[in-house]
C-alpha cells in the first residue's frame, strides 16, 4: 500500500468517525424530544406548573 493509498484511507476513516459522532448526536436528541412528547401525553390534561412555580420549588434564582 502507497502513502497516498494510506492517507486516503485515513481520510475516510476520519470522516466516517465524524459522520457516526453527528449520528450519535443527532439520535440523543430525537431520543430527548421523543421523552418529552411521551412526558406530555401523560401528562395531558393535567394541571400545568409555571417555570416560576418550578424554579422557586428547586431553589434556583
Amino acid at each position: 500500500m502507497t502513502k497516498v493509498d494510506q492517507q486516503q484511507i485515513d481520510s475516510t476513516i476520519s470522516r466516517k468517525r465524524k459522520q457516526i459522532a453527528d449520528l450519535r448526536e443527532e439520535l440523543e436528541d430525537l431520543n430527548d424530544y421523543l421523552d418529552l412528547l411521551e412526558a406530555r401525553a401523560q401528562d395531558n390534561g393535567k394541571p400545568t406548573i409555571s417555570h416560576q412555580e418550578m424554579k422557586t420549588r428547586l431553589g434556583v434564582k
